[in-house]
């Protein structure tokens, strides 16, 4: 009887050390899984952070060749059919011409309107057929949309004939969001034995008699369109079109894009 209650003994301690040692295995297995996915989820957000901080210096640079080559097509036809190219012949326009410091946007945008006369029907920048014959009109500026954060660059067109003009002075098209601000500067001939010199629209409507436009420099000012992991110093360009902007700390990438564009019918 003896032996038998040592046995039983024996084997209830060696069944105890078994599940003792099963549970230390078991909590090694959870500590290493668990430090395994800790550092698997460490190498996916560090991945996805950078493939971002990667993403938003080209999508910056992308989107602002795509809108200054949309508004380099409008310049080198602006000015064709003997009309002026920023509609500074035509007092029924006056509403709409170019400004300087229009107001919306950080630094504070421009106005630039284009306007030339049609040899053929074309769809204009808000998707309308203008037939040949009529004057179109052009007018890029900023506002805000319910349908992005922040301010839109916008597109308003119309058209004017020998009897009048319409459609001008709606919310326009939107074209490209996460933008803060839009310039433009105007070349004119200088005095003589000079460069030909750049000025905003508040100086070049002041000029008399008005000179002829012979270039524009535009200038986007655009922001990303995810946060980066973590707040970022740029510095912008020493001068940009006459501005002096100051350093921006921000989780979104920044970016300044110029053009200088040529007037041929200017």
């Amino acid at each position: 009887m003896t032996d038998v209650a040592t046995g039983a003994a024996i084997k209830k301690r060696s069944a105890s050390g078994q599940r003792g040692m099963a549970l230390a295995e078991w909590l090694l297995a959870s500590v290493l899984g668990l430090l395994i996915l800790m550092a698997a989820l460490a190498w996916l957000n560090s991945s996805w952070q950078l493939a971002i901080s990667q993403r938003q210096p080209l999508q910056l640079a992308n989107a602002g060749a795509w809108i200054l080559q949309r508004i380099s097509l409008s310049a080198e036809l602006a000015g064709f059919g003997a009309v002026h190219p920023l509609a500074l012949d035509d007092p029924r326009l006056s509403a709409w011409r170019s400004e300087n410091n229009l107001g919306v946007g950080k630094p504070a945008s421009d106005q630039l309107t284009l306007q030339r006369l049609l040899d053929r029907d074309v769809l204009d920048c808000e998707g309308t057929r203008v037939l040949a014959g009529n004057v179109l009109i052009e007018r890029y500026f900023m506002r805000t949309d319910s349908s992005a954060p922040g301010w839109v660059l916008t597109c308003d067109a119309g058209q004017c004939n020998a009897d009048s003009c319409s459609r001008l002075g709606d919310v326009g098209a939107a074209m490209l969001a996460d933008i803060d601000s839009l310039q433009v500067l105007y070349g004119v001939p200088a005095a003589s034995g000079q460069a030909s010199q750049y000025v905003d629209a508040t100086v070049l409507k002041n000029m008399s008699p008005v000179p002829r436009v012979l270039s524009l420099r535009v200038g986007v000012l655009l922001r990303g369109s995810e946060s980066l992991p973590r707040k970022r110093r740029w510095q912008p360009p020493q001068e940009w079109l006459g501005l002096s902007l100051t350093a921006i700390t921000d989780t979104r990438a920044h970016a300044a894009f110029t053009q200088t564009m040529e007037l041929p019918n200017g």
